[in-house]
């Protein structure tokens, strides 16, 4: 088995899934990224085929856009309200944390708020499939940035490819019948699929509230799983199944390393078995002496089903995926606009 752990969290490498026609190889490597999900809603991937070359240039292009003036960027503003869910979000901008009940009653106006979250200190910008109407793409002018556009566009295409076959091992893993499998994959058509360029700004350490000021708060995504990949920056947590309340620190040393996270249709689908991670982006000790924080960059690609389709549990599968539980069934469309009803 060529697993590894960091921190407790499992890290495998799929280059067998991907290369080997070996039915018997490929169905040992689908059981053990499930296994590794099944702990903990996270683990490492290796073995992906994104290089770091490739990730160098990606990192290269969010640097450049983030280098814009802020005149600039502001052309492709993310609207207020939840669509089209795409183009720039300055900082504090995106509320990005998890409700209680009573603070969603708050913000309805059915009760008086009290509560105060920390601030998201990042900016981002959120690109799709250029054929998506609904969630259509807002991009700056092409002669602020040129090759910005067509680079986001095919780097968004070759992510969709890797998700696939990630979908796919998946689905493998979980014992899903073909019937099951057919559905997932054909819900899955890649246009719904997201990908963000983030910042995280350096920060003066002395002028920081703690207690207020976050890089991006404790939170799910609204997703069936998260491909993430960093810059090599430490400050990503996982929040420890096995130990509530308490935060696995996600290395970011080997770049190469991207993080697969569930989200809540992954975790509703498979009635929990895969378990949505929640995580959060802590800002960390200056180093060297200095009074400032690093800036930090992170690309994540959410993978999304189609919006018309449904949330219940599979009917297929390994013992415990099975439907029960509190999960309901609704559109991904309805649960994504009840998540993102309080973050614009």
């Amino acid at each position: 088995m060529s697993s590894q752990f960091t921190h407790g969290i499992q890290t495998v490498d799929i280059s067998t899934f991907l290369n080997s026609k070996d039915p018997v190889a490929r169905k040992a490597k689908a059981d053990e990224i499930i296994e590794a999900l099944h702990v903990q809603g996270t683990c490492g991937i290796v073995g992906h085929g994104m290089n770091t070359n490739k990730l160098d240039e990606a990192f290269g292009w969010a640097q450049k856009f983030f280098d814009l003036p802020y005149e600039e960027k502001i052309k492709a503003n993310h609207p207020d309200g939840i669509v089209p869910h795409r183009g720039y979000s300055g900082i504090g901008r995106e509320k990005c944390f998890i409700y209680t009940e009573e603070e969603l009653k708050a913000m309805s106006g059915e009760l008086s708020s009290t509560s105060k979250k920390p601030l998201d200190w990042k900016e981002h910008i959120d690109i799709g499939s250029e054929e998506e109407k609904v969630h259509h793409n807002l991009w700056i002018d092409e002669k602020a940035l040129p090759g910005f556009r067509a680079y986001s566009v095919n780097l968004y295409w070759e992510l969709e490819r890797l998700s696939s076959a990630i979908l796919d091992a998946m689905l493998l893993g979980l014992d899903v019948d073909e019937k099951e499998t057919a559905y997932y994959r054909s819900v899955h058509t890649g246009h719904q699929n997201g990908l963000r360029y983030i910042h995280y700004p350096s920060m003066r350490e002395s002028a920081i509230d703690r207690k207020s000021t976050t890089w991006c708060p404790t939170h799910t995504d609204f997703t069936t799983f998260t491909l993430l990949f960093q810059d090599g920056k430490q400050g990503l947590e996982i929040e420890d199944r096995l130990n509530r309340g308490s935060f696995l620190p996600v290395t970011a040393e080997i770049k190469e390393r991207l993080w697969l996270t569930i989200g809540d249709f992954g975790e509703i689908w498979t009635n929990g078995y895969l378990p949505a991670s929640r995580h959060r982006v802590v800002i960390p000790q200056p180093r060297d002496g200095s009074d400032f924080t690093h800036p930090r960059y992170s690309m994540p690609y959410f993978i999304n089903a189609r919006h018309d389709s449904m949330t219940g549990p599979q009917t297929s599968g390994k013992p415990g995926t099975m439907p029960k539980g509190p999960y309901k069934t609704s559109t991904v469309k309805e649960h994504i606009e009840f998540r993102m009803a309080h973050q614009y």
